[in-house]
């Protein structure tokens, strides 16, 4: 059993990133993206960015980054079906299982 595709799609669109990542790490605007401090390694000065726009993270210090799912599947250390439901929930998406 999985997950349609069009429900994934649904959940990684109407996923705020912003507001995903900021339950980890502060985050301010720094011109169009989000700048802070990464939440997968220890650091002082932020090389984490997020871009709201395209739904997507990179950390230039350790070099992670992916869209708002694997976001929640590295930090939540959930599988990828887990980490679509725990978004849908979030945004209040219903899913419909393949099969």
């Amino acid at each position: 059993m999985g997950i349609v595709d069009e429900d994934v799609a649904r959940v990684r669109n109407d996923s705020d990133i912003v507001a995903v990542v900021t339950q980890y790490t502060q985050l301010r605007r720094v011109g169009r993206r989000f700048s802070g401090l990464c939440p997968f390694h220890s650091e002082k000065t932020p090389s984490f960015s997020v871009n709201a726009e395209e739904g997507l993270y990179h950390c230039f210090g350790c070099g992670v980054g992916g869209d708002v799912i694997k976001f929640v599947m590295e930090k939540e250390q959930l599988d990828f079906v887990a980490a679509v439901e725990s978004l849908a929930h979030r945004a209040n998406i219903t899913l419909h299982n393949v099969g």
